[in-house]
């Protein structure tokens, strides 16, 4: 895999990668695969479920500017009438072990959930290459067995999921006088080109759908279609597929919200709606920590879901007494914790002493656009990572994420689901944010 070089867009360099696998032990590994399915279900009924987004979102919304934006564009998509009752979610849930102190040769730890994340699930394409690499290098340098690492067919199982929406959207509107097409929203400028370019190719070898690439500002609508190219070119989008929109930086101006706003009115499925990219806020994975609450939607899974789920802590004003002991244990104990906004794309979590100072500067009202969660703390082994071209060896610890892919229709049916892979990261110890590619 490749990315481009920020400095010329017509250089590339290999994505950092690990040489090598990371020990995780099996039993958790089937334990979050088995659990992916019902956190995709558990997505889709948080989606559907206008009244309890409202409430759980209400002082994060005011407290946060794009989560309001988020919130009001929801609000008035639904009160025009939706155009597109399916959903599709291309989702990752991301874990890592928690086990103080440990060496991750020994196989201890418990699989705690980091996030969910609905929208730009990215690197399943990257992924299904280093697994390739990684089973490689264990069976050939370090005298493995075949089928020791796990099968990783995220890419196409992704392909899979977008092919099954573009399938439901002409099964709905059969008709056209244009080609219909995935729609897949980038950014300008995008570096991490490469693994969407795999999920382009994969998605036309394995399943004849073409994807093009468009942004925001591309976006025009008529009659509900969304329609692009001009004159023989014109081409109808089916899906809408989001690898961009997810921070406030990916809407500049007026244009891209209006264009985010007509996309969520038109007819094509999203991948993921407004309603999706709001369930997987920090704030929302807080609120169905709480008990009892996943047993609104999925009594039979809540237990199961639940024990996954590190301390997770509201700052909401509403919560009073409770917000101030827990902001005073932090401040007294930063290192126990950290303080998430929401935020997806890394690098806006705060940790240690920043994550001290904050709390002890911001008002209640802008505390309320974070939550608190206990620090996971990962086993660690030494591990070489590779950027640019040159090995680093020291000690890591690894994040894992599974894939899941979920296609709904209206009344919240599952149409198409699968499992199909996952991601491993490795960062060095002491690292913050992200993996070899932070």
């Amino acid at each position: 895999g490749c990315y481009a070089d920020p400095n010329d867009p017509k250089l590339y360099g290999h994505a950092p990668f690990a040489l090598e696998p990371f020990p995780f032990p099996r039993a958790e590994y089937d334990r979050v695969v088995a659990l992916q399915p019902a956190f995709g279900r558990l997505v889709d009924c948080v989606a559907r479920d206008a009244a309890w987004l409202e409430e759980t979102l209400k002082e994060t919304a005011a407290s946060d500017e794009f989560t309001r934006k988020l919130l009001e564009l929801r609000r008035e998509t639904d009160a025009k009438g939706l155009k597109q009752t399916c959903s599709l979610g291309l989702l990752r849930s991301d874990y890592m072990l928690d086990a103080p102190g440990s060496n991750a040769e020994d196989g201890s730890g418990r699989a705690l959930q980091v996030e969910l994340n609905t929208i730009a699930s990215s690197f399943g394409c990257l992924s299904t290459v280093i697994s390739g690499l990684h089973s490689y290098i264990a069976q050939k340098y370090e005298g493995a067995s075949n089928g020791v690492l796990p099968p990783n067919k995220a890419k196409d199982g992704l392909c899979a999921g977008l092919a099954a929406a573009h399938a439901e959207f002409l099964r709905q509107f059969p008709s056209s006088d244009v080609p219909r097409r995935v729609a897949m929203v980038v950014q300008p400028g995008e570096r991490n080109q490469m693994d969407q370019r795999m999920l382009e190719h994969g998605l036309w070898e394995g399943h004849g759908v073409d994807l093009r690439r468009v942004t925001l500002l591309d976006v025009e609508e008529n009659e509900g279609k969304l329609i692009f190219g001009e004159g023989d070119d014109k081409w109808e989008a089916s899906v809408v597929y989001f690898r961009a929109g997810y921070a406030p930086d990916d809407y500049a101006s007026d244009k891209e919200w209006q264009a985010r706003a007509v996309i969520e009115e038109s007819k094509a499925i999203k991948c993921p709606t407004v309603a999706y990219q709001l369930a997987g806020t920090k704030k929302v994975q807080q609120a169905l920590a709480a008990p009892g609450v996943i047993e609104k939607w999925l009594p039979d899974d809540a237990e199961s879901l639940r024990g996954v789920f590190a301390g997770l802590y509201s700052l909401d004003v509403a919560d009073g007494a409770s917000v101030d002991a827990i902001v005073a244990e932090a401040i007294d104990n930063p290192a126990k914790f950290v303080c998430k906004p929401q935020r997806e794309g890394g690098g806006n979590n705060l940790y240690g002493d920043e994550l001290k100072e904050s709390l002890m500067k911001f008002s209640p009202q802008e505390r309320a656009a974070y939550v608190l969660m206990d620090r996971i703390q990962p086993p660690s082994k030494t591990a070489t990572l590779v950027r640019g071209g040159e090995s680093i060896v020291g000690a890591c610890v690894c994040e894992l994420g599974i894939y899941g892919t979920i296609l709904t229709n209206g009344e919240g049916a599952t149409i198409f689901e699968n499992t199909p892979g996952h991601l491993l990261r490795q960062k060095s110890l002491g690292v913050d944010e992200g993996g070899v590619a932070a």
